[in-house]
């Protein structure tokens, strides 16, 4: 079984999944990086595959943004998918080790997409 990727909303959805609007409200470079991490996402086992490629930096995120995680799309370009890992009944993990969540999560919600530093 592979990673199941669900929208925050529409907006992210048509980010993610329309890629002629993200080249749009992001640009070109951005609209593929985030195209081709969806792609990754959704053919991996899990998330700890996700953690192996080191190119998208998959780490936690703290303060008001607990429980979400960010990816990188590509490092120069500021830009990053914030995602929210569930656990297999589809609730936010409890789970305080990283390990346990990235070797069972089957499933996350595409948050948003950020400029990291706007």
């Amino acid at each position: 079984r592979t990673i199941e990727v669900q929208y925050h909303n529409s907006k992210v959805k048509k980010l993610c999944q329309d890629y002629k609007k993200a080249k749009k409200e992001l640009n070109v470079e951005v609209a593929e990086k985030l195209h081709a991490l969806i792609d990754v996402l959704e053919s991996a086992d899990n998330l700890w595959d996700i953690n192996q490629m080191r190119i998208y930096n998959l780490h936690p995120l703290h303060g008001d943004r607990e429980g979400q995680y960010a990816l990188d799309l590509g490092r120069r370009l500021g830009f990053r998918l914030i995602i929210i890992p569930l656990d297999e009944s589809g609730n936010e993990w409890n789970e305080k080790d990283i390990n346990i969540v990235y070797r069972a999560t089957q499933i996350v919600i595409a948050w948003e997409v950020t400029n990291h530093y706007e």
